[in-house]
């Protein structure tokens, strides 16, 4: 007797085909989830009303995020009163077919045009862009100005290496082994080894690690660029997640704040154990194996209170601003002057910076005078020829540039008012030798190039009041102080910041009009960058008479 057949019910089997189907599409129709926080990451909101919103991953790199809502939206308004903040950082996430998207703010804009319309444009960089503000000391165990051995040397499989060097540099950081803590009054932060307090930790390899070999390398480099080849010769992604609550722990066991960064490192293309590289469609893709060798100063905004009329203004005819309380003051109502306004907002980003990499004059040839007079006397004590000499060209190598080579800045006011999930540090350009002049200078431009920002762009109408003009013939021009509010901002909040562009234009059908740029306006061209910095050190170095 034969067994007898299985039998398959089609439509049963379709039925649940077609209902996974749609269950698959529902979801993945589902709006994404999007959360705003504040710099403590404590939950300011839901976004439900967003006109649009785009957030972009990039491997190795890292992505940026835009979001608009309407200017009167309750979410709006917080971001753009920065001052009603506690603290001004803004950070999101982004939940989507579980994969998560969080980074902080980089700019809020107000933009207004003709018609009226006012959106609130908000732009974020990825998490990934904290690996730029953390730097990988030469010895993370010391203080910058103490550096022995001179380069961070570690071999071994690229996951563990690189994830290694991250670790102990977080531990630097959070643990504020050598500088100052952001609250320096909470004995709690110094000293800090309780991994559960961190806002940033690296998540421990729980899996076998098979990337290739790798020689991991940094004297003050930032993350990004010491791991920038190894991550594309081993082609490992870092995956940067935050935890929030809610959340499932990132591994079994974790015990983490609410907040905090989780860094990762992943192999998604399996080079290094076998994969495919080519194929046809024929005969498939061939999968196959490559191993490599193992030998592979702070500047911010002034703000004020809506003034009144000062004394001198009422002078009859009176044309001028003063510094100390500009008497132009551009309001946005629907009858002002203003045609078109955009208004933007940008925090500040590294709270200290590093620059150095010589020691500062004295100290090498101090270590030099004292490496040959103690070889000499000895020498002469045991009467031999002098001997001293030779020990300093034997030593040199090991004691140039170990002291005072390195100076770090840090600005606990900035910490705090950015709050306790900030970038860290970041390098500071321009000086060669650490405590000089050079060295001054260096971190006054790096504090103020990285500064908490406030700039507006006007389209006004000529003499709707305000007249611009030189030689008694307008209220202000170029460079001058003027205060602005516009549609979307605080009522009765006033920005000054000089004018820094004026444009004039006109056509056969248009009147002369104004294009006003308020605040500090940046060179877009990077070359116009590189070319002014360098113009920058040869001045210094003409002054210094070096050439």
């Amino acid at each position: 007797m034969t067994a007898p057949v299985e039998t398959i019910d089609f439509d049963a089997v379709f039925d649940d085909i077609t209902s996974r189907l749609k269950k698959e599409e529902k979801q993945r129709l589902l709006p994404a989830k999007v959360r705003l926080y504040d710099g403590d990451w404590n939950l300011r909101g839901h976004i439900t009303k967003a006109n649009t919103a785009s957030f972009q991953f990039l491997d190795d790199e890292t992505g940026t995020g835009s979001i608009e809502m309407p200017v009167d939206y309750y979410l709006s308004r917080w971001c753009i009163d920065v001052d009603a903040r506690p603290t001004t950082n803004i950070h999101i996430a982004v939940d989507k077919d579980g994969a998560r998207w969080s980074g902080r703010c980089d700019s809020v804009k107000v933009v207004t045009n003709e018609q009226g319309q006012r959106v609130c444009r908000l732009t974020f960089k990825h998490d990934r862009e904290e690996l730029k503000y953390i730097l990988g000391y030469a010895n993370p165990f010391l203080p910058p100005e103490v550096q022995f051995p001179k380069v961070w040397v570690l071999f071994g499989r690229a996951r563990w290496c690189l994830k290694t060097t991250l670790l102990v540099n977080l531990m630097r950081l959070e643990s504020s082994l050598w500088t100052l803590p952001d609250d320096p009054l909470d004995p709690s932060q110094w000293f800090n080894f309780d991994q559960s307090t961190w806002w940033q930790v690296v998540k421990p390899d729980l899996t076998p690690d098979n990337s290739v070999g790798a020689i991991v390398h940094s004297r003050f480099k930032n993350m990004h660029e010491a791991g920038k080849k190894v991550l594309a010769d081993a082609q490992l992604t870092w995956e940067p997640r935050r935890y929030l609550e809610g959340d499932e722990p990132p591994w079994e066991g974790a015990n983490l704040r609410h907040g905090c960064l989780v860094w990762d490192l992943v192999d998604k293309s399996g080079w290094n154990t076998g994969t495919a590289f080519k194929g046809d469609i024929f005969g498939g893709l061939i999968r196959e194996l490559i191993n490599i060798g193992g030998d592979g100063i702070t500047e911010t905004t002034q703000q004020l209170p809506d003034p009144n009329v000062p004394p001198e203004y009422y002078q009859p005819g009176k044309k001028g601003t003063l510094p100390s309380m500009p008497g132009v003051v551009f309001r946005q109502t629907e009858h002002s002057a203003i045609q078109n306004s955009e208004w933007e907002w940008k925090p500040a980003t590294a709270v200290g910076f590093v620059a150095g990499g010589h020691s500062m004059p004295g100290v090498n040839e101090a270590i030099s005078a004292a490496i040959q007079m103690a070889g000499d006397l000895i020498a002469a004590i045991i009467g031999i020829p002098p001997v001293g000499g030779a020990a300093d060209a034997i030593l040199k190598p090991l004691y140039t540039d170990m002291l005072l080579a390195f100076g770090k800045f840090k600005n606990i006011q900035r910490a705090q008012r950015l709050g306790k999930s900030h970038y860290h540090e970041g390098w500071a350009d321009g000086a060669d030798r650490a405590y000089t002049l050079a060295y001054l200078i260096a971190m006054r431009t790096a504090f103020y190039k990285s500064r908490e920002q406030v700039r507006a762009t006007l389209t006004v109408a000529d003499g709707a009041p305000w007249r611009i003009g030189q030689n008694g013939h307008g209220h202000f021009f170029l460079g001058d102080r003027v205060a602005f509010n516009v549609l979307g901002m605080p009522a009765g909040k006033l920005y000054v910041e000089r004018v820094s562009e004026l444009t004039l234009s006109w056509s056969r059908t248009e009147s002369p009009t104004w294009k006003i740029v308020i605040g500090q306006r940046e060179p877009e061209d990077p070359v116009i960058q590189a070319l002014e910095t360098i113009q920058e050190i040869f001045g210094i170095l003409h002054d210094l008479g070096v050439v």
